[in-house]
């Protein structure tokens, strides 16, 4: 929370309740900014939250929290990421449509999240994924072969928090990321430090949740590391890093696989997520689950100013895929 706060941002979670019960909890932070009021879940975009709600409650808590949102704290802006599945969605739409008149509502594409279902043992899943697939991973093994001694070591739940969180942080500090990092006087990677500080707490008051470490290893020298979070029978994974002076055995793509190959084996979980949608993911899967950017505003000048900019992040869009395809063809006539 400490990143939020040294960029304007304050917590604000909303609780709902009813009969005595909490029916209703909203994860949100706020910032005003030139006398406008933002609110956002916590969280970055490729790991938002939703609103956790009782289902026979849905409707109502999410209008008490958009009237709370909108009435009583005067907010302009309203942006939420959800996942396009997402039941809430649906009702959110159906309240500033129908009955909360007086905010504007609409929704453009995010970034999906691409997962994949552990529905076979791992050696159907590596026959499906092809023959290159299977070269791709053997040619790495070669190649950390002919460099020496390696292993893959697994860490779960252990009581030495301290000393696995510093092999992490000796990873990091050897990674791509770091220059970027040091460039922006940042010592060290908040949402690593979120993850990692919220899952410690969350695996001593939650039986059901869990975290599991791959590290990499080549004569005795960590290359890389590999951390998911396992809840309700969904594993997620949240970091992969790796030390760019061994960018050539590609140790990143090779410890991520051989983590997803654990969770094969263990069944212990039904879906791997990796909660982002990027180009390297495409090695291990073909399905991505789309989500959902929703913005709500007063109606009025700040409707417009949304829709505008709307139309303008568009156009930068546009522009930027025909600054590639330039680019794309310049480098074709060299």
């Amino acid at each position: 929370m400490e990143f939020y706060r040294s960029r304007g941002w304050a917590p604000l979670v909303l609780v709902i309740l009813a009969d005595n019960m909490i029916v209703g909890i909203a994860p949100l932070i706020t910032k005003r900014k030139f006398g406008v009021r933002f609110v956002r879940f916590v969280g970055r975009s490729w790991f938002p939250p939703d609103f956790i709600v009782e289902d026979q409650y849905r409707e109502i808590c999410l209008s008490h929290a958009l009237d709370f949102l909108f009435r009583t704290l005067r907010c302009q802006f309203v942006e939420l990421i959800l996942p396009a599945e997402s039941p809430n969605l649906r009702v959110l739409k159906h309240l500033c449509i129908h009955k909360a008149k007086t905010i504007d509502f609409c929704t453009k594409p995010a970034i999906g999240h691409c997962i994949i279902p552990i529905d076979r043992t791992w050696d159907e899943f590596k026959a499906s994924r092809g023959r290159n697939f299977r070269r791709k991973f053997k040619k790495i093994e070669r190649h950390l072969d002919q460099a020496g001694s390696w292993r893959i070591i697994y860490v779960e739940n252990e009581n030495k928090e301290s000393d696995v969180f510093q092999r992490i942080l000796d990873v990091e500090r050897m990674s791509w990321k770091e220059a970027w990092r040091s460039k922006i006087g940042m010592e060290i990677d908040p949402d690593l430090l979120m993850i990692w500080k919220g899952a410690q707490y969350t695996t001593k008051t939650e039986p059901k949740f869990n975290w599991s470490i791959g590290f990499l290893e080549l004569n005795g020298q960590t290359l890389a590391y590999s951390l998911f979070l396992q809840y309700k029978g969904v594993a997620f994974d949240v970091k992969t890093s790796y030390d760019a002076r061994y960018k050539r055995f590609y140790p990143g793509v090779y410890v991520n696989n051989a983590t997803i190959r654990e969770l094969f084996n263990k069944r212990q979980v039904r879906n791997i997520d990796f909660l982002t949608d990027l180009p390297f993911h495409r090695i291990w899967t073909s399905i991505c689950l789309p989500r959902v950017k929703v913005m709500m505003s007063q109606k009025g000048v700040s409707s417009i100013v949304m829709r505008a900019n709307l139309k303008l992040v568009e156009l930068m869009r546009v522009n930027l895929k025909l600054v590639e395809f330039l680019r794309m063809m310049r480098l074709r006539q060299l």
